[in-house]
């Protein structure tokens, strides 16, 4: 098997714990409501605002042959700008009022999966990031669809999911890229294996991201959310 076969072994076990995870049992089980969402939507955008100066970052670690792979990084790293934008505008059909949260600072649980890449590159290898790219690619286009019938089934409408949308159709292309990183850059075991790891702990912190939004959803339950003014 090459990298990219190992990398989708991985995958098919991350992507199982992670659906098996507290939150998104929560999701299909139906026992959220479009306030939790709103909260997911808003840690979404504290995290999607890092994601292209954080694959931008990676490019500067890398060395020899892996600096061939520099100028579609860089591409793959702008076609992420603007997605926190489609967070808040996700939020702003919801009927949320979106013009404080860039001045807000994200839950502890989004902290840790924004931190954990700049980690992984800096302290690991530039080369793991490829795991955190791999599962955050992925799932929107293996599970998006399911994701996106199990938040109709609460009342979210077509309209408030521009975000799960967009992800669900870029990455298709963003997946036939990470076949190329990982056939040109993924040339060692250690390689692969640094992927994996950082693939499994971002499925794990995605995870726990989600959760920390539903728990301050729940804790704020009986507080009116602030709507946009008539």
């Amino acid at each position: 098997m090459g990298a990219f076969d190992d990398l989708q072994v991985a995958w098919n076990q991350v992507e199982t714990r992670f659906m098996r995870s507290e939150p998104m049992v929560r999701l299909f089980d139906g026992v959220i409501t479009t306030d939790h969402y709103a909260a997911y939507l808003r840690e979404t955008y504290f995290y999607t605002r890092e994601n292209p100066q954080i694959q931008a970052i990676a490019t500067a670690w890398f060395r020899g042959p892996d600096r061939q792979t520099v100028k579609a990084f860089l591409r793959h790293a702008f076609s992420e700008v603007g997605h926190d934008a489609l967070a808040l505008a996700d939020l702003k059909t919801l009927g949320r009022d979106v013009s404080f949260i860039p001045d807000e600072q994200p839950l502890p649980s989004t902290a840790a999966l924004i931190s954990f890449p700049f980690y992984a590159i800096q302290y690991r290898s530039p080369l793991s990031y490829l795991g955190y790219l791999f599962f955050l690619e992925f799932l929107p286009t293996t599970r998006g669809a399911d994701i996106a019938a199990a938040l109709a089934k609460i009342g979210v409408p077509p309209a408030a999911m521009a975000f799960l949308a967009e992800h669900q159709s870029v990455d298709v292309h963003h997946n036939r890229l990470m076949q190329d990183y990982a056939a040109t850059m993924l040339r060692k075991p250690s390689d692969i294996a640094e992927a994996i790891y950082c693939m499994e702990v971002t499925g794990e912190l995605y995870a726990r991201m989600i959760q920390g939004a539903f728990a301050k959803a729940d804790e704020e339950h009986r507080t009116p959310a602030r709507v946009l003014a008539a």
